[in-house]
């Protein structure tokens, strides 16, 4: 079971309460709770931040939500990812420690850096499939990738071109507007491509001291993602989310987590645990 720290669906939370948008139907679909997302301690599954943004947008009726939220967010809210990159010297080294430490917000997600003539292609792909659609996730880290080397290289900055692998036939011009460089859908990977010239630009609050903290601090997150699944935290917190309603049953939990119940007992079973041991 992959986990994430749930940074897009936190924001997106807070996005529609802000517009007193009824987020309950999209948390209790997803099977998220507001105290997971009241505390950025608390990992949630992978495919349940998917459902959440999905069903937000449905909810707010408003298929640029990603973009909207990414739009309004402190690109600081996505953690150590951030200043990671803030505090490289250059735009192809804060890409680097982008790809290198990703996996210490988001376990589903490995980048790829490529070169092609005068392009720089920085590709994110999934660890596994999914089923859970997840176009308004992809939009609103795209966004989020195009503010934060705004402001770090404090140029007027915008990718060559960005790819996503879902389909969009509506609002193509406000996408285009808000990215601010040609998107094309349908592709075979989400990705960014910058033009290799921009790689050597400074970024402008590159400090060398804090990014071995940094490094050091991500390294040792990256050492414990590796030695924990994080399954068994998950189902916890699942647990807890369904505590309100009376329900706490295997099968429901494992339907949250969008796994069969067999699934979720084998990944506890491998974790050394079982479902009646989370309290």
């Amino acid at each position: 079971m992959l986990w994430t720290r749930g940074v897009a669906a936190r924001e997106t939370l807070s996005y529609l309460d802000r517009r007193g948008i009824d987020a309950e139907p999209a948390l209790i679909g997803a099977g998220i709770s507001r105290r997971q997302l009241s505390q950025d301690d608390i990992g949630l599954s992978v495919a349940s931040q998917y459902r959440f943004l999905e069903l937000a947008a449905a909810e707010a009726n408003d298929q640029l939500l990603g973009l909207r939220v990414a739009a309004e967010m402190d690109i600081r809210a996505i953690g150590i990812l951030f200043y990671l990159t803030e505090a490289a010297p250059t735009v192809s080294a804060a890409l680097e420690n982008l790809a290198r430490y990703s996996r210490t917000t988001n376990e589903a997600l490995v980048a790829e850096i490529s070169r092609q003539k005068d392009e720089v292609i920085f590709a994110i792909r999934h660890l596994q499939e999914f089923d859970e659609p997840h176009q308004q996730f992809f939009e609103l880290l795209a966004l989020w990738f195009v503010r934060t080397l705004h402001k770090e290289t404090n140029r007027d900055f915008t990718p060559l071109r960005v790819t996503f692998t879902h389909a969009r036939n509506a609002d193509l011009r406000e996408v285009h507007r808000l990215l601010r460089c040609p998107v094309d859908f349908a592709q075979g990977v989400d990705s960014w491509i910058l033009p290799q010239r921009v790689m050597d630009l400074p970024i402008v609050s590159q400090d060398g001291q804090l990014l071995k903290i940094l490094a050091a601090h991500a390294d040792d997150l990256l050492a414990e993602r590796h030695s924990v699944t994080g399954l068994q935290s998950i189902v916890t917190n699942q647990l807890a989310s369904l505590l309100p309603s009376g329900e706490s049953r295997a099968a429901v939990v494992a339907r949250q987590l969008g796994m069969s119940q067999r699934s979720l007992t084998r990944h506890l079973a491998e974790e050394g645990t079982t479902f009646g041991e989370n309290p």
